[in-house]
């Protein structure tokens, strides 16, 4: 079995039907991956959720991203991002949970977004469009 970091972007990707988005609902209908998000992906999932849909109830992504596991951020993890602003610095917080949290785990981190391929990010990564 292997391992999964989503970024924010790639969750949103499949949630909103966007380019990309196949390959992550692809990755949840195998059953084949352990799916993780850090909890400041999550919250970044959740916000853009509430501001796109009236009435949206947080309880209701786990729905959206069945068995994902969100993964709390503590101090190591705080530390860790916070390295990682030495090299990619225009990242944002997000950005760079997500690929802290990929790097601990010694797997891909999943995004849409381009500008992590120009940059030293220390961890593999799947450019989904």
């Amino acid at each position: 079995m292997s391992s999964i970091v989503l970024d924010s972007s790639a969750a949103l990707a499949m949630i909103l039907g966007e380019p990309g988005g196949v390959i992550v609902m692809d990755a949840f209908l195998r059953q084949d991956e352990t799916i993780a998000i850090s909890a400041v992906n999550w919250s970044e999932v959740l916000v853009r959720m509430q501001r796109e849909m009236d009435g949206f109830e947080v309880g209701t992504l786990g729905a959206l991203l069945p068995g994902a596991e969100v993964v709390p951020f503590g101090q190591a993890e705080a530390e860790a991002t916070a390295r990682l602003a030495l090299d990619c610095s225009s990242l944002s917080l997000g950005d760079r949970a997500c690929l802290a949290l990929a790097k601990h785990r010694n797997t891909a981190a999943w995004t849409t977004d381009k500008i992590w391929a120009r940059m030293n990010t220390g961890t593999e990564l799947r450019l989904l469009r």
